[in-house]
């Protein structure tokens, strides 16, 4: 039952975390490009808003330089409730209040003293932006510390992974009516934003408690090994001489580079390009469902096939993707290329997160130190990398393509030329991003299931007998 308890309410957290990371990602460079200086002239809202996207992208690559130290301090907490639920139920309530507050115009201030609001905006970005680290290392942190077993971590990670899916696509489909509903207007407002992001920040609140109070971590002398007196320069030591993660990381902050860029610009496409904001709901429903069959797929898959199999095939089906992707401009294509696209991404996400979740007991291995929250630290700190540079990089092509502000941007003010730009950026550049990643992938990446399960029996064995001798 402990187990069953434990893949419901990690998933239940992911839900919230994912819904959160949506609307700090996509929907809020949404917010800044058409409502934040939309009182302003053209000039100044363009300005403004490279600005904006900029102070952005800084502070995610300052931030994410910080997520080993942040590991580290996780990985020494010693508390009645475990390493990791405090941080993750603490970090949640911050991020559930606060937030909103990043989608608001304090004021008009945005317009009528541009200078004051850049200052306020960076130090309130920043602040929760720390906060949103401690979170995503803790919550990600939590799924090694669960369990040993490769088999119940792949089944509480398709547990989360359902929750991410579903949490991550139901904005999508929410989207538009939320923000209509409290904008009044079909026309968004800056109080519908705010609500909107209220909403899911309560979401992501209540995801937190479920991952807080609903789990349990595991232990054993394989995860308390060193669990008191690992140093800061042991952290380090056992990340650098993982060759197994760093090859899995530069294979995956290529391909996320690739996909970040495709999520962050799939809605500009649909409202700038398509000329077809109503059907962004369909992106959300089509995601929901082939994601939802692809992650309740995964075990059985994983059971036949194996966690490389899986990976390669995937890769080669948004390949497939992105070349429909390419060479369409219609919604239905379109929508037929999500649909594989959504069919495939899940299946990468979980290799690449159990197979980092395993390079926990691969570094301990390696090293003879156990850093389960640093080691975990490395996926987010991937996705944050890859968010910091996408998110500067769409305000500067929305910019430069005309998609900014709420009403004087449409479809038909466009041109050819610009869409070509949008387009290479959107998904020629990813296709082969993504090819460049799975070659990594296929040549370097070799630490499967059985390799990892001999692993813990050999650190297990080596703990037993250091015991018997002292």
């Amino acid at each position: 039952m402990s187990k069953w308890k434990n893949i419901i309410c990690y998933g239940l957290g992911a839900f919230g975390h994912d819904s959160f990371y949506g609307i700090l990602n996509t929907y809020m460079l949404m917010f800044i490009t058409s409502l934040m200086f939309s009182n302003g002239s053209k000039s100044y809202t363009t300005k403004m808003v490279a600005i904006v996207t900029m102070i952005l992208m800084v502070i995610r690559i300052i931030e994410l330089i910080l997520d080993p130290f942040i590991g580290s301090m996780i990985d020494k907490t010693d508390s009645k409730w475990g390493k990791y639920r405090p941080w993750i139920f603490g970090t949640g309530l911050i991020l559930g209040i606060g937030s909103p507050f990043l989608f608001t115009t304090m004021g008009g201030m945005s317009t009528s003293n541009g200078g004051l609001f850049l200052v306020l905006f960076t130090i309130l970005f920043l602040a929760l932006y720390l906060v949103y680290a401690f979170k995503d290392v803790s919550f990600w942190g939590l799924l090694p510390a669960m369990s040993l077993s490769s088999d119940d971590r792949g089944f509480t990670a398709t547990g989360a992974r359902i929750g991410s899916t579903l949490g991550g696509n139901i904005i999508t489909v929410v989207y538009a009516s939320l923000l209509t509903f409290f904008s009044d207007s079909k026309n968004f407002t800056v109080h519908g934003w705010f609500m909107f992001a209220l909403t899911i920040g309560i979401v992501e609140l209540i995801g937190s408690c479920f991952a807080a109070f609903g789990t349990k971590e595991k232990d054993s002398v394989v995860t308390e090994q060193n669990a008191e007196k690992i140093t800061l320069k042991q952290v380090f030591h056992t990340l650098f001489h993982n060759d197994q993660l760093l090859w899995m990381s530069l294979s995956y902050i290529i391909y996320c580079l690739g996909t970040s860029t495709t999520n962050n610009f799939l809605l500009y496409y649909f409202r700038y390009v398509l000329n077809a904001q109503s059907s962004w709901a369909l992106v959300g429903w089509v995601g929901m469902v082939t994601g939802f069959i692809s992650i309740i797929s995964y075990p059985t898959l994983a059971k036949y096939f194996g966690r490389r199999k899986i990976m390669v095939g995937a890769l080669c089906v948004e390949l497939i993707a992105f070349v429909i992707f390419s060479f369409t401009q219609t919604v239905t294509m379109t929508l037929v290329a999500q649909v594989l696209y959504t069919l495939a991404n899940p299946l990468v996400f979980m290799v690449l997160l159990l197979t980092i979740a395993d390079c926990v007991e691969y570094g301990q291995w390696k090293t003879g130190h156990r850093s389960e929250a640093a080691t975990s630290a490395v996926r987010p700190m991937l996705d944050k990398f890859c968010g910091a540079v996408t998110t500067g990089l769409t305000g500067i092509i929305a910019g430069l393509a005309g998609m900014t502000g709420n009403a004087t941007a449409t479809a038909a003010s466009i041109s050819t030329h610009d869409i070509l730009i949008f387009k290479s950026f959107c998904f020629y550049i990813p296709f082969f991003c993504i090819l460049i990643g799975m070659i990594i992938f296929i040549a370097k990446v070799q630490l499967d299931e059985k390799m990892h399960k001999d692993i813990v029996d050999k650190i297990a064995q080596n703990i037993k007998a250091e015991d018997s001798n002292n």
